[in-house]
C-alpha cells in the first residue's frame, strides 16, 4: 500500500509542466535566406542534428522529473512495509497519571517518581521527526494549551511536572487525545497511558472505539496497600461562638480488607495540636472520631484533623476554615409595630467575647445608609421600599450577607410576591383576616431540631412551645426553598433561601399582640437572638466540602470599593493576583482550579479578607484497582499493547510500528537527476 502523509503538497507537481512550457515558448522560427556562398552548409550530417534534438529533449524530460522528485518528496510518500525508507514519523499523545492516588508508597518507592521515570524512558525512544503531546490527567496541573511538541521540549515539561491533588481526569484525557491525533499527519497515531488503573478512573465513554489508534499500557508497581483516611468532618450546625465549647466529629475510612491497627486522630486548631484520640476501623468500613474544644478569640480560624501516617498520605488530613466576626452588625428597618419587640430582643447579649450593633430605621430614611456596613438586615413587616433600596438589599444578599423578613399586619402582599417571592422562595396567596375571633388560633408544629436555630432549644418531640397565632396569611412555597418549622393547618412558618452568596429567611406569622402572644412567650427572645446569630454567622456553609480540582468563586466582603487585584496565598505559600469580578450584582473573585489541598487565603491591601479549605475528592482515597484487560474495554480499545517495567522501550515499540517513508528516496533521485542534468547542460553548450 502506498500513500502520502501530506497529499496537500501534490497540487504542485503541475510546477513539473514549466520547463516544456518554457521550451515551446522559446523555440525559434527560422527564416529561410537564400545565400550561394554557403550552400554547401546543406550537406551538414544530420545524425550530428538529431543528437542535438535528442539531448534538448533529455534535458526537458530532466527537468520536468527533477521537480516531480522534488515535489513528491515534500508530499512524503509512505508505505507499510517494504526495506526502502526510514520509519514513519510517529504521532503520540502520553497521558501521565499525577492524581492524587499516584502520590502513594509502593515497595520500589514513590510511585509517581517512578512513573515519571518511566515516562523520561519513553520520551527517549521519538526521533527529531516524532511529534509529542504529554497530559497530565490532573487537570489542575495543565498549563497553556495542549499540542504537539518534540520529544526533547516533552521531557522539559515532565521534569517541571509534579504530583498533584485532584481526581484523575481519564476522560478528557482521552477525549483531548483523540482529538490530536485525528489531525495528525504522521502515519504511526499512539496513545500511551502511564497510569495506577484507578478503579474509580475509569472513564465514562469508551472514548478510543473505532479511532484506530495504538493503545500502549505503560506498566507501573501497582500493589494493594491497605489504606485509611479521613473522608469528613462534621460541625453539627452548631453556632461557634468564642468561649464555647463545639462538637466536631470526623469520618474515617478504612478501604482495606483488614481491620486497622489502633491508631491516633488529632485535631489542630490555628497551627497547634489541641485534642488526639485512638481509633481502630474495621476492615471496609467508617468509623466516627469526636472532639470537643473552644475557640478563643473571634476572626479567622482554620485546621484540620490528622491520622498517623500509612502508605498513602494524601488522605490523612482534613482541612476546615471559619469565621467568627468581631461584631455583628444589625440593621432593623421599622414597617410593624412589631419592631419593638424584635429590637427589645435584640438587646446585645453582654457575655461572650463578641456583641452586637443594632441600628433601627424607618424605609423613608434608607439614603444615607450603607447596607454593607451591616452582616444582617432585618424588614420588620415587610414594608413597601423604593426600588432603589431594593436593588441594594438584593445586591447585599448576593454579595454573601443574610436578610430576615417578617410579615406583619399591614404587608402588602401584592408587593412581597412582585419583589421577594422569587428570592425568598415565598408566595403569598391571602393575607390575614381584618376581622378574627381569639376562640381559635394556630400554632407551632414542628421545627427541624438539626437546624442550628433550633437545636439549642430541645423541645420534647420536636415541638416549639404553644404560642398562638389567631390569623394566619395562606402561602405556598417554590423553588429550592425549605421550611424550618411549620404551624398547624400545614402552613410553613419559617422558610430559607439561598440568594446569590447569602440567605434570606422568611416569617410569615404577624408578631404583633394584636395578632399573638408569640412575643409573651419566654421562647420568643431566644429564638429571635437565635435567628439573628445564625444569619450574622453564616456556619450553615462551613469551608469543608470543596474539592482538589475545583474552581472557588468568592464573594469579596470588603467596606468601599475594590479598586485592584487581590492576592490569594496558597497553602504552600505561593501567591497569585485574581482581578474582581461582577456577578449577579456581587464583587467575586474566582481561582481556578485548586491544584493543592490545604488552607487558601485572600488578602486585600495587605488584610486578610478570606479564608478557605480545600481537601483530596474522596474518590481518589479508594486505591482499588481494575485488572488490565477490563481496564482497556473500558477505554474502547479493541486491542492494546503491555509495556512491562522489565521491557526495553525502543526495542517493544520499533516492533509494532508499521510504515516506510520514502522521502528521503525521491529527495537522492532529485539529487541524482540534477547532476545528470547539469553533466548534459554543460556538453550541450560546449558543442
Amino acid at each position: 500500500m502506498f500513500s502520502f502523509l501530506n497529499s496537500t503538497v501534490l497540487f504542485a507537481a503541475a510546477a513539473a509542466l514549466i520547463p516544456l512550457i518554457i521550451h515551446l515558448f522559446s523555440r525559434r522560427r527560422v527564416k529561410v535566406i537564400e545565400f550561394s556562398s554557403l550552400r554547401h552548409l546543406k550537406e551538414m550530417q544530420k545524425r550530428q542534428l538529431r543528437r542535438l534534438k535528442i539531448r534538448q529533449l533529455l534535458l526537458l524530460a530532466l527537468r520536468m522529473l527533477i521537480i516531480l522528485a522534488v515535489v513528491l518528496a515534500f508530499a512524503r510518500p509512505t508505505s507499510r512495509n517494504g526495506a526502502v525508507g526510514s520509519h514513519a514519523a510517529v504521532s503520540a499523545v502520553i497521558l501521565l497519571d499525577n492524581s492524587a492516588s499516584m502520590s502513594r508508597y509502593v515497595a520500589d518507592g514513590d510511585l509517581f517518581e517512578i512513573a515519571r521515570k518511566r515516562t523520561s524512558e519513553l520520551l527517549g525512544t521519538f526521533s527529531q521527526s516524532d511529534e509529542v503531546c504529554l497530559l497530565p490527567l490532573d487537570r489542575a496541573s495543565r498549563h497553556g494549551t495542549e499540542g504537539f511538541v518534540s520529544a526533547a521540549v516533552a521531557q522539559e515539561e515532565l521534569a517541571r511536572l509534579g504530583a498533584g491533588a485532584s481526581r484523575a481526569d481519564l476522560q478528557d484525557g482521552l477525549v483531548t487525545a483523540v482529538e490530536l491525533l485525528s489531525d495528525a499527519v504522521n502515519m504511526n497515531r499512539e496513545v500511551y497511558l502511564v497510569t495506577d488503573r484507578q478503579r474509580n478512573s475509569l472513564p465514562e465513554t469508551a472514548a478510543l472505539a473505532g479511532t484506530g489508534m495504538n493503545l500502549y499500557l505503560v506498566d507501573v508497581p501497582i500493589e494493594e496497600i491497605e489504606n485509611a483516611g479521613v473522608i469528613s468532618l462534621d460541625f453539627g450546625g452548631q453556632l461557634i461562638q468564642p468561649g464555647h465549647d463545639f462538637d466536631l466529629v470526623a469520618t474515617i475510612r478504612n478501604y482495606g480488607t483488614q481491620p486497622t491497627d489502633r491508631r491516633i486522630a488529632s485535631l489542630f486548631l490555628d497551627g497547634k495540636r489541641v485534642a488526639q484520640h485512638e481509633f481502630m476501623a474495621e476492615g471496609d468500613s467508617e468509623t466516627a472520631v469526636r472532639f470537643t474544644r473552644s475557640i478563643s478569640g473571634t476572626g479567622f480560624h482554620s485546621g484540620y484533623v490528622e491520622i498517623s501516617d500509612d502508605k498513602f498520605p494524601g488522605d490523612n488530613r482534613y482541612f476546615f476554615s471559619l469565621r467568627i466576626p468581631d461584631r455583628f452588625n444589625l440593621l432593623l428597618i421599622n414597617g410593624d409595630p412589631s419592631a419593638k419587640f424584635i429590637s427589645l430582643a435584640l438587646v446585645p447579649p453582654t457575655s461572650g467575647g463578641q456583641y452586637w450593633s443594632v441600628k433601627e430605621a424607618v424605609p423613608g430614611e434608607l439614603s444615607g445608609i450603607d447596607f454593607n456596613q451591616y452582616d444582617v438586615v432585618v424588614l420588620v413587616g415587610a414594608p413597601t421600599l423604593a426600588e432603589a433600596y431594593v436593588t441594594r438589599l438584593q445586591s447585599f444578599v448576593k454579595r454573601g450577607k443574610s436578610l430576615l423578613i417578617t410579615y406583619g399586619g399591614r404587608t402588602d402582599i401584592d408587593w412581597f410576591n412582585e419583589i421577594w417571592s422569587g428570592a425568598a422562595g415565598v408566595t403569598f396567596d391571602t393575607p390575614v383576616k381584618a376581622s378574627f375571633s381569639r376562640a381559635g388560633y394556630y400554632t407551632f408544629l414542628s421545627a427541624d431540631m438539626d437546624h442550628p436555630i433550633f437545636s439549642v432549644f430541645g423541645f420534647e418531640d420536636g415541638k416549639p412551645p404553644e404560642a398562638k397565632f389567631y390569623t394566619l396569611p395562606t402561602m405556598h412555597l417554590r423553588g429550592g426553598a425549605r421550611s424550618l418549622a411549620m404551624f398547624t393547618g400545614d402552613r410553613p412558618a419559617l422558610v430559607e433561601a439561598e440568594y446569590g452568596n447569602g440567605k434570606l429567611m422568611t416569617f410569615t406569622g404577624p408578631i404583633s399582640p394584636e395578632y399573638s402572644d408569640l412575643v409573651s412567650h419566654g421562647f420568643f427572645v431566644p429564638f429571635v437572638s437565635r435567628m439573628a446569630e445564625y444569619l450574622a454567622l453564616d456556619l450553615s456553609n462551613f469551608d469543608i466540602r470543596m474539592r482538589t480540582g475545583e474552581t472557588a468563586t468568592r464573594a469579596l466582603l470588603v467596606e468601599g470599593a475594590v479598586d485592584h487585584a487581590v492576592d490569594l496565598i496558597r497553602p504552600d505559600s505561593t501567591t497569585v493576583s485574581l482581578p474582581p469580578e461582577e456577578e449577579k450584582g456581587a464583587l467575586v473573585v474566582r481561582t481556578g482550579p485548586l491544584g493543592m489541598s490545604g488552607v487558601y487565603r485572600i488578602n486585600y491591601n495587605g488584610r486578610e479578607i478570606d479564608r478557605f479549605a480545600v481537601n483530596i475528592d474522596r474518590i481518589e482515597c479508594d486505591l482499588a484497582t481494575t485488572d488490565i484487560d477490563q481496564f482497556a474495554v473500558a477505554l474502547g480499545a479493541n486491542e492494546y499493547r503491555r509495556l512491562k517495567s522489565d521491557d526495553q522501550l525502543g526495542e517493544v515499540i520499533s516492533g509494532f510500528r508499521i510504515g516506510r517513508e520514502l522521502w528521503q528516496v525521491f529527495l537522492w533521485i532529485a539529487v541524482a537527476l540534477l547532476a545528470v542534468e547539469m553533466l548534459l547542460a554543460r556538453r550541450s553548450a560546449e558543442e
